[in-house]
């Protein structure tokens, strides 16, 4: 009796197993499929931040030991979508302007500063383009030494209190930093006091939570001579692949443009050429941790520098002036599908980039008194175009990826502007479930 009830016992378990294998699968097991929804999302308002006007270290005179404070205004020149905004044409410091937009980019906001400096150890124009904030970036133009001066602008244009991490990188070595930025102020460091002589270096920025505008100013002379001044935005990320331009060598036996190159990872095998020139390519490499610089040997022209490397590296290029004296520094061009950029009442140039290997069309649209001129500009592959422009604002879009710097060189001085896209994530969203 007991061995049948034993069977009938297995029999009754076998067959529940048998129907949970047939049954199809449970509300639970519903449940955890994966799943995804559609959620349409407004981007926050557009922000971008300019620099300001220059910041002077030991008063006019260079002896006042401690002091560093702004000298003069900047005048900002910017052009919006959204119509005429609530912003001041002049700031004694650094300027926020905001913009809200279901559709944003350069379209919607965008804008740059100047400054024409004439001060006794200082001299020439200083511009740059106003950038969103961000959380990190990097520089390899710090400068050091007799003559030479680089100052550090950090806005934090946010309503909260946040740090930023400084890591200032030479030879062999690592100095680290921090400080306190206090919500809507910002900190204006001379780097002479954290590097001594140091006549290059790397700089590595990090936003303990808010992001910033960080900014790199350089003074140049020679003695009591002032020889030039330089703003600089950060560059975000270290890359393979990089364009610089308009390089402008003016004359022979001038002084030569200097390149920068640092290898933030692993040591890298660089290639630095300008295609469609006569200029021979250079091979170059890079040591871990190691900030290179190089000469460029040159012919008089206008060139577009390509940097191919083997691994992640960052670069940049100082690039000097005879007429007028002054300096700017060049930093790598972001690849575009539409610019609308305001234009100054300097002289300008725009440099327009094919990073590409097939041919392009770009349709340039300049808006002046007169209404708006329109033209559609073919690009050869790698090709280098500079396209006078005066007007109010220049517009640039294409269905292939291009490249665009503003170049002022105007007799009271030389900067090469170097604008990126402006838009906060926003729109259709699809959420998944898992």
């Amino acid at each position: 009796m007991k061995i049948l009830l034993r069977l009938l016992t297995a029999l009754v378990a076998t067959g529940l197993i048998a129907v949970g294998f047939l049954l199809p699968q449970s509300s639970s097991l519903e449940m955890r499929q994966d799943r995804s929804y559609l959620v349409d999302v407004d981007p926050l308002p557009l922000k971008i931040v300019c620099p300001g006007p220059m910041v002077e270290v030991a008063g006019e005179s260079g002896v006042e030991i401690g002091e560093i404070s702004r000298v003069g205004t900047a005048r900002i020149w910017y052009q919006s979508s959204n119509g005429l905004l609530d912003v001041e044409d002049r700031s004694e410091q650094y300027l926020s302007i905001t913009t809200e937009g279901s559709e944003q980019s350069t379209e919607l906001l965008s804008a740059v500063q100047t400054q024409v400096v004439s001060r006794d150890r200082a001299s020439g124009l200083l511009a740059g383009y106003c950038e969103q904030p961000t959380t990190a970036g990097w520089f390899v133009s710090g400068d050091g030494g007799v003559g030479r001066e680089t100052v550090l602008v950090a806005a934090n244009p946010n309503p909260v209190d946040t740090q930023m991490l400084l890591e200032l990188h030479f030879a062999g070595k690592v100095v680290t930093e921090r400080f306190v930025l206090a919500a809507e102020s910002e900190r204006l460091i001379s780097l002479a006091e954290i590097v001594g002589v140091e006549p290059s270096y790397a700089i590595y920025f990090q936003s303990g939570g808010a992001p910033l505008l960080v900014a790199l100013q350089h003074r140049y002379s020679d003695g009591l001579t002032p020889l030039g001044v330089a703003l600089t935005t950060a560059i975000r990320e270290p890359s393979e692949l990089q364009w610089i331009g308009p390089v402008d060598i003016l004359a022979k036996g001038y002084e030569r443009p200097r390149l920068r190159i640092f290898a933030p990872g692993e040591a890298a095998e660089i290639l630095v050429s300008a295609p469609g020139s006569s200029f021979e390519a250079v091979n170059l490499s890079v040591g871990s941790g190691e900030l290179l610089e190089v000469a460029l040997d040159i012919e008089p022209g206008t060139y577009l520098l390509k940097i191919e490397s083997n691994q992640r590296v960052l670069a940049q290029l100082l690039n000097p002036s005879l007429t007028p004296l002054d300096y700017s520094w060049l930093s790598p061009l972001e690849g575009l599908q539409e610019l609308h950029l305001p234009l100054t009442n300097f002289a300008s140039e725009l440099a327009l980039v094919n990073p590409n290997s097939e041919s392009i069309s770009v349709l340039v649209s300049i808006e002046g008194e007169g209404g708006v001129e329109r033209s559609s500009i073919e690009l050869s592959p790698q090709q280098l175009l500079m396209l006078p422009v005066e007007g109010s604002r220049v517009s640039l879009v294409s269905e292939g990826t291009f490249m665009a710097a503003l170049r002022i060189l105007d007799q009271i001085g030389y900067e090469v502007i170097n604008p990126s896209q402006n838009l906060n994530p926003g729109q259709s969203l699809e959420v998944f479930v898992r």
